[in-house]
């Protein structure tokens, strides 16, 4: 089985075994299908699953303890096949071992288990790393998910914004070719709201550290919402689009962040980096609500 289905009286939900991407969103209300279709022309994943990076590091290499490695951006998961644990009409539980091909890039045992379920509206999605060596395990963690937008016809993306439930003072962390500068750009001065203009991706991806709210909404320019965010916990918030023409929206909770320019001497070092004692493990929740 290559994707698996989760279902109930309010949506359909679809997550494909390879990376345990969330590949689909639809209501059964009103037909609609909330997340993108993966088109190559602009971006041709889902929802990928960014583990044991978030973004990139410096050259696609890092040094731990002395030693060279070389990893893509996002990490491993989203490329491998994830097992199947256990799988109902309401939940679904995938798990990853690490192993030869995966040491080479991370030299780090570890078990990661993508976990959804399906509750009325709502969609929650944990991922749980546990650490079976003895020694700490350093990793970032972080979602992809992207929604479409436009949703309905005869509208732009630049029709959208995203609200937040609190009134937000937020700095941007600007990117050059795909790395933190160290610069800072204010975006939100006492609002909750981010309008979706066509240049707000003009510099990548936007990337905010503590926010306030815990939740961010997508509306049109008529006030209808069409979905609730909850990114509860999570240090890091990114918002990314390919680009002006690219009809959908990327809300991305993070524990871990790209590398800065030039690098850390470690991955130990690494801004946001997470370090998992030996036999413990980890896992942080996001959902969604589809209105």
């Amino acid at each position: 089985m290559n994707k698996y289905t989760l279902e109930n009286d309010r949506l359909i939900v679809q997550v494909n075994k390879k990376g345990a991407e969330l590949a689909g969103i639809r209501s059964k209300e009103n037909g609609l299908e909330y997340l993108w279709e993966a088109d190559p022309t602009y971006w041709g994943r889902h929802s990928s699953i960014l583990y044991p990076i978030v973004g990139r590091v410096f050259e696609d290499q890092y040094k731990y303890k002395g030693e060279d490695f070389q990893m893509k951006q996002h990490g491993l998961a989203r490329n491998l096949a994830f097992n199947e644990v256990q799988a109902n009409a309401l939940h679904l539980e995938l798990v990853l071992h690490s192993n030869e091909e995966t040491l080479r890039q991370y030299p780090f045992p570890f078990v990661f288990r993508a976990i959804y379920d399906l509750k009325d509206n709502e969609l929650a999605i944990t991922y749980k790393i546990e650490n079976p060596a003895e020694s700490i395990a350093y990793f970032s963690v972080g979602a992809h998910p992207a929604f479409k937008c436009p949703l309905l016809p005869g509208e732009q993306r630049s029709d959208y914004r995203l609200v937040f439930n609190q009134s937000e003072k937020a700095e941007r962390q600007l990117l050059e070719g795909g790395f933190r500068s160290g610069e800072k750009s204010l975006v939100l001065e006492g609002s909750d709201t981010l309008a979706i203009r066509n240049d707000l991706f003009d510099q990548d991806a936007l990337i905010f550290e503590d926010m306030q709210s815990q939740e961010v909404s997508l509306e049109n320019k008529s006030g209808q919402r069409f979905w609730t965010f909850d990114f509860s916990g999570f240090p890091y918030l990114g918002i990314w689009s390919k680009n002006a023409e690219a009809p959908f929206v990327c809300i991305e909770p993070w524990f871990g962040v790209a590398d800065k320019i030039g690098g850390y001497a470690d991955l130990s070092e690494k801004e946001g980096i997470l370090a998992l004692e030996g036999g413990k493990s980890f896992q942080c929740t996001h959902k969604v609500r589809i209105w």
